[in-house]
Parts: C-alpha cells; structure tokens; sequence
C-alpha cells in the first residue's frame, strides 16, 4: 500500500522540484549569470559626477568642497549599466552626508544613492572636505569696476552703474565678517559701443580683493556704461580695383573726401594714418561718379562712412595727341621767345650805330 502511495505521488513531486529550481534560479539569476559568465562583466568610468550635500540648508551654510567626483560602475548587467552611465537616465547619485555634523571643517565619507544592486560603484576620491558655518544674510551695495583696465584700450568711462544698485548676499557667519565689497565686475572687452548695457555676475571680496564663498541674490546685475573713445584724422586713398577694358589706358579718380576722422581703442586706431577706399573700375567707359564706403576694421568708427568718387576713363591713345599738341605749343612758344629776343637785338644794334653817326659828325 505504501509503494502504491509513493508512485502516485512521483510526478507532484517532480513538479514541485522543477517549481523550486525555476524559483531559485530567477531569486538568484545575478549570481548563477555571474558563476557561469565570470568574463562577462562590463565597467563604465563617468566623469563630473554631481556631488549632492545632504545637510540643513536653512540653518547652515556649507562651502569649500569639490562639486564634482569621478564614478567607475561595474555590472554583468549591460543594459543596467548602460541606463546608468548615461545622465539622461540616470537614478543613482553620489551624496555626502552632513547631518548631525557641528560647524567647522570635516572629511565625509561619500557614498551612491539608488543604485542598482546588480552594479558596483567606486568613487574617487572617497572623501571630501567640507567647511559647515550658521548661515547670516546681508544686503550691500554693489559697486561696478572694470577690470583689466581701459587706458592702455584708450577708453573713457563716463559713467558705470549697476542695477540693482543693492543685492542680498548669504554665506556664513565668519565668511560675513571678511566681506570688504560687492563688486559687479566688467571686463574691459565687453565695452562696445557710446553707450550699452553688459550683464555680470556679482562677487564679494575680502581687504585683500580675494573672491569670497557667497549665495547673491540676484546672482546677476545690469551694468550700464557711456564711454568716450580715442579719435584722429585720417587720409583717404582711392585703391582702384576691378578689370580695365580694352580700349582704355588709365583711369583718373578723385574723392570729394579727402581725409576722415576715425574713432576708437587706442591700440585699433594708433597704428592708422591712411585708408584706402576700393573703387571698382570694371566695365567703365565714361566719366562717372560713384558713393563708395569708407572701410574700417570691427570696433572702428567712421565719419564720414562713405564718399564720393568721380572717376573718368582715359582712352588709348589720349595721351600721344596730348604730348603732341604739347610738343608743339612749346615749338611755337620758343619760336617766337627767339625771333623777340632778335628782334630785341636788332634794336639795339641800329641804335648803337645812330650814335656812332652822330659822334662821327659831331
């Protein structure tokens, strides 16, 4: 009776043994993959990793850290790993945690966050420093400054003013204390035009002009500015361009605007005394005037910017009749010095005689 009971029982028991060995194998599907593939595993190393500061922000103001680490990621598991790697998709984070941590200066340990078990983190470096002050807010003035200076450019600030003209600063209670000035800082390049707008960003400094760790807010602020530039005179030059017909031998070109006053940097303008002015030739036949721009350089300003060129064509051959007809009034204006100046002599001749007549008689 009991041999017929367990032959009844055979293929339950077979089936509960094929469940088991489905349900142990997917339990441990890591593992199994990991001891029949041990060469499979994939690594991915991730550049400027966000480092996030667990820490309470209201109370506290923390600074003097890295942002950012280097994470290298392990896994059998490619497709994880590659959802991982990318920042798109990514869920983990690299987080420092400071709660519980009194003011001061501390070495954390940092750690990932949402990770996928099946993948294995290593961030470098482990640790960072991070400096925990009471945080303190203060409104200052905000004083705009050029930096890189403007004499060697040749510019003459007028005026510069910030707006806002005040800013909120947050940092910490002993950071508060070194803050000599708010400064909303203008680099001398950005300075284009009479009169103009730049935005830039808003920075404390200490006695010693060092920047200083600080939250603004804003953290920007409008600079207006007008600025005298350098100016001289200039002269024009008529650069002829373009191709000269056939039939014509030169071409004569004058400008109505023979000098022009240039504006600018004193390292654009210093090295300019003269501009040629391009004047394009091609297919003219006759007298004709023409407007043509003044060229300058970018940054370079002209007055007048443009003028106008009169320009007449000299036919082949106009220059043979001219030295002929030349040639000849010249003849004719010697001939005729020369038959005045005998005619001169024979005056004078006839009167030295009459004399010798008179004395003869005499």
């Amino acid at each position: 009776m009991m041999i017929k009971f367990k032959k009844s029982n055979l293929p339950y028991l077979l089936i509960s043994l094929l469940f088991s060995l489905m349900l142990f194998f997917n339990v441990n599907s890591q593992n199994v993959s990991q001891f029949f593939s041990t060469n499979s595993t994939y690594q991915e190393a991730l550049q400027n990793v966000p480092v996030t500061l667990e820490y309470d922000s209201d109370e506290y103001f923390v600074h003097g850290f890295d942002t950012t680490v280097s994470v290298r990621l392990s896994s059998a598991n490619r497709i994880q790993l590659d959802r991982e790697a990318d920042e798109d998709t990514r869920t983990f984070s690299v987080v420092a945690d400071l709660n519980g941590l009194s003011t001061g200066t501390h070495e954390v340990k940092l750690q990932t966050r949402n990770l996928q078990s099946s993948i294995y983190p290593s961030i470098e470096p482990q640790t960072i420093s991070v400096t925990i002050e009471k945080k303190q807010t203060k409104t200052f003035d905000v004083t705009p400054v050029i930096n890189n200076g403007t004499e060697e450019d040749g510019l003459e600030v007028d005026s510069l003013i910030s707006d806002p003209g005040t800013v909120e600063i947050t940092t910490g209670e002993e950071t508060m204390k070194q803050v000599s000035q708010v400064i909303a800082s203008v680099d001398a390049s950005q300075l284009v035009g009479e009169e103009d707008t730049v935005r830039t960003q808003v920075q404390a400094l200490n006695a010693n002009g060092e920047a200083l760790p600080i939250q603004a807010n804003p953290q920007t602020v409008t600079v207006s500015f007008q600025i005298e530039r350098l100016s001289k005179q200039v002269s024009l030059i008529p650069k002829q361009e373009g191709t000269v017909p056939s039939n014509i031998q030169r071409y004569n070109i004058e400008l109505d605007q023979t000098n022009a006053t240039i504006r600018g940097t004193s390292a654009a303008i210093s090295g300019i005394d003269t501009i040629e002015v391009p004047i394009n030739i091609s297919n003219i036949t006759e007298p004709v005037s023409r407007q043509v721009d003044i060229p300058v350089d970018t940054g370079i300003e002209v007055n007048p910017v443009a003028t106008t060129a009169r320009i007449t064509p000299v036919l082949r051959g106009s220059d043979s009749s001219s030295t002929e007809e030349s040639s000849t009034t010249t003849s004719q204006t010697t001939s005729s010095s020369t038959n005045n100046k005998n005619t001169s002599t024979t005056t004078e001749g006839t009167s030295e005689s009459s004399e010798s007549t008179i004395a003869s008689t005499n």
